[in-house]
């Protein structure tokens, strides 16, 4: 695992999962949720982003249930409800009674949806994404995500799916993101979600949450030439979310926050500088 200097490596039981997180830093609590391609996780999310962020608050990074180090669980008759359940148990065996939250793809997207439910699930103080959220069509760069084959060169064009730079695309990455996507159990728990009955299509996506219903600030950036939304997407995001700002990195696809991530680590700390509450974890 290849962490920033003063980031620490945890492992604590929420219930029966075993469950990892990356924790650094002092101060308001920041908690960062990963995307979900093949081989996602905090570590990948956030490389370049904890150690910023940590210089200011007290950030914790969980892998989610299925992935990186978490215990390989899905449940099949509730995966989204399962999810925030777990979440809002890791925040309270954790003893964080509410926190910031910044979000990647899958990871901003489950923020927004928890902040638009009448009562919201956890106590989200404010909301920084990054290409989450919005309409997400069924194309062919998100087939690319879903149909993942275990082969490396596979693995590159998912991370071309996701990068707009082609250093992201390098040996070096497709290999480290290749061999973490053949842990025991990882390929298995992030296809549990891909799975259909012989004979049915493939599930369409969810209905969207109200996203007029978020009374919390929210900062949404994303990349202007994202192959998994369509045009436009982050500016109608901003107009639905009551109150919201936004920010479009470009040239960027799907993780502008690596990309452009001394830009993202500003706009981030300086929103969640704005919105403090002054209560610490």
């Amino acid at each position: 695992m290849k962490l920033p200097d003063g980031v620490a490596s945890r492992y604590v039981m929420v219930g029966s999962i075993r469950t990892h997180y990356l924790e650094a830093g002092r101060g308001e609590p920041v908690v960062l949720l990963h995307s979900a391609e093949f081989a996602g996780r905090a570590e990948f999310s956030w490389r370049y982003n904890i150690h910023a962020l940590a210089q200011h608050f007290h950030v914790y990074a969980p892998d989610m249930l299925g992935f990186g180090y978490t215990d390989k669980v899905y449940n099949f008759t509730d995966p989204a409800g399962f999810r925030i359940r777990f979440v809002r148990d890791w925040m309270d065996t954790l003893c964080i009674p509410s926190a910031h939250f910044i979000g990647n793809s899958f990871g901003g997207s489950l923020i927004m949806t928890v902040a638009a439910l009448q009562p919201a699930s956890w106590n989200i103080r404010s909301i920084v994404t990054s290409s989450g959220g919005g309409f997400a069509p069924v194309n062919e760069a998100r087939s690319t995500l879903n149909d993942y084959d275990g082969s490396r060169d596979w693995m590159r064009r998912i991370l071309q799916v996701l990068f707009w730079d082609e250093r992201w695309w390098s040996e070096d990455e497709v290999e480290e993101r290749w061999q973490a996507s053949r842990e025991p159990g990882a390929w298995a728990a992030t296809a549990a979600a891909r799975l259909v009955m012989p004979g049915l299509p493939r599930a369409t996506p969810p209905e969207r949450p109200d996203y007029r219903n978020i009374r919390v600030p929210t900062l949404i950036t994303g990349g202007a030439e994202d192959l998994l939304r369509e045009p436009g997407t982050w500016d109608e995001l901003h107009r639905q979310v009551p109150g919201s700002e936004l920010h479009v990195f470009s040239p960027a696809r799907h993780c502008a926050h690596i990309e452009y991530a001394e830009e993202f680590n500003r706009l981030a700390i300086d929103f969640i500088n704005r919105h403090r509450t002054g209560e610490v974890a």
